[in-house]
């Protein structure tokens, strides 16, 4: 552009050199003087536009590379020409990484089969653009992310298509709020139905093992009836803390916090488990380091998080097997990890085992309330609480707590 007005201002020098000559009767070295005086002021134009186009194209530039959301330029083959940092905090992919690479980079293995990349392709090329699609996303790392996209067709100067940018925003932590709202909406309806039929079936059981345990005072166990009086008064024992646990979930967490040395909690929840064992044969190994500090926590809700654990573990082990606990600390936190050798669970289970009224168990054996009080617990107190497992190798569970 530049070089055009050069060239047309040599064009009509002449002329208007000319024209001062015949207006004006000027003498040729002063007119010599104002052409040159006109060049500069044109050149000193020229330098204005330029800058000012220059500052222009920076300040978007710089939006563009510096934005938080990730900004991303494919071509028509679908390999990346523009990464901007955004893309790079979100993805976990330098510039120089990234670029020339395909779109399926990005995109996990289970969409691609369901033929995301075609449909967004197909869309954009029909519509011109697309926005606020929510969809998943992989990160260098191997982390699935929730992404919402928008994204357009660019042409170049001939009107023809050169690819597409979009741009895409992480939108995962707010997908989590979401999720867990809907959560905390739909335990709160439970809370109140189980709560009702608890009150209702508590004091019909009181009436049962009361007049179960009174006739069983007068008889020894070899009298007629004994069993059968025995087995009514187990079940409703067995009945009645299957509604304590259901009144707990229903109930808000009232945490009492006082200064506790995990591991003498530890050795009291073993201890008490011993008695599930029965006939099988199950050893427990405990790995306490006796100089992990003190922690402020609810000393009777920890404790009945780790039999809940425990006790998960001694009915995953079918005759023989071995639990073992670990304790230690790591910058302001308490690791509590509770493994078993058992039967494991599937992969398509390990996430619904945290889900209140979920149980793998048969009939009879558990509410499927255990370990979604444990975290609910756990995370009333700030801690954490996830498992790792494989079916036939047995299962790990991991608890943070922290110090202070």
């Amino acid at each position: 552009m530049e070089n055009m007005i050069y060239s047309e201002f040599s064009k009509y020098e002449e002329e208007l050199k000319e024209s001062f000559s015949q207006k004006y009767s000027l003498p040729d070295i002063e007119i010599d003087l104002i052409v040159k005086d006109l060049r500069t002021i044109v050149m000193q134009m020229i330098k204005l536009m330029r800058d000012g186009k220059s500052v222009h194209e920076k300040f978007f530039s710089d939006i563009i590379l510096n934005s938080v959301d990730a900004i991303i330029g494919f071509d028509n083959n679908l390999k990346i020409f523009l990464w901007n940092k955004g893309a790079e905090l979100i993805f976990g992919y330098s510039k120089n990484e990234i670029m020339g690479k395909e779109i399926s980079e990005l995109v996990p293995v289970y969409l691609q089969d369901k033929g995301e990349i075609e449909f967004l392709v197909k869309e954009v090329d029909q519509k011109g653009f697309i926005t606020n699609y929510e969809s998943e996303r992989l990160t260098k790392k191997g982390e699935i992310i929730n992404v919402s996209i928008t994204r357009f067709t660019i042409f170049n100067e001939n009107k023809e298509k050169i690819g597409s940018v979009g741009t895409v925003r992480d939108i995962t932590t707010i997908k989590n709020l979401e999720k867990e709202l809907r959560e905390k909406e739909k335990l709160g309806l439970i809370g109140e139905v189980v709560s009702s039929i608890a009150h209702s079936l508590s004091n019909p059981l009181n009436i049962i093992s009361g007049n179960a345990d009174y006739l069983l005072m007068d008889k020894s166990e070899n009298d007629e009836g004994y069993e059968e009086l025995k087995c009514i008064l187990d079940e409703t024992i067995r009945i009645t803390k299957s509604i304590r646990h259901l009144l707990n979930f229903s109930r808000p967490l009232n945490i009492s916090r006082e200064k506790n040395n995990i591991n003498d909690i530890i050795e009291k929840a073993v201890s008490g488990n011993k008695f599930l064992i029965k006939d099988k044969k199950i050893s427990f190994r405990k790995i306490l380091n006796p100089n992990i500090p003190e922690i402020n926590i609810d000393k009777s809700e920890i404790e009945e998080t780790i039999c809940n654990i425990l006790t998960n573990a001694v009915q995953a082990i079918k005759n023989s097997g071995e639990i073992t606990i670990k304790t230690g600390s790591c910058n302001d936190h308490i690791n509590i990890e509770i493994s078993d050798n058992g039967e494991g669970i599937p992969k398509v289970n390990l996430e619904k085992i945290f889900t209140p009224f979920y149980s793998s168990k048969e009939y009879g054996k558990g509410t499927g309330l255990g370990l979604s009080i444990a975290k609910r617990i756990i995370v009333e107190h700030g801690g954490e609480i996830s498992a790792t497992s494989k079916p036939g190798k047995g299962t790990k569970f991991f608890i943070k707590l922290p110090v202070k």
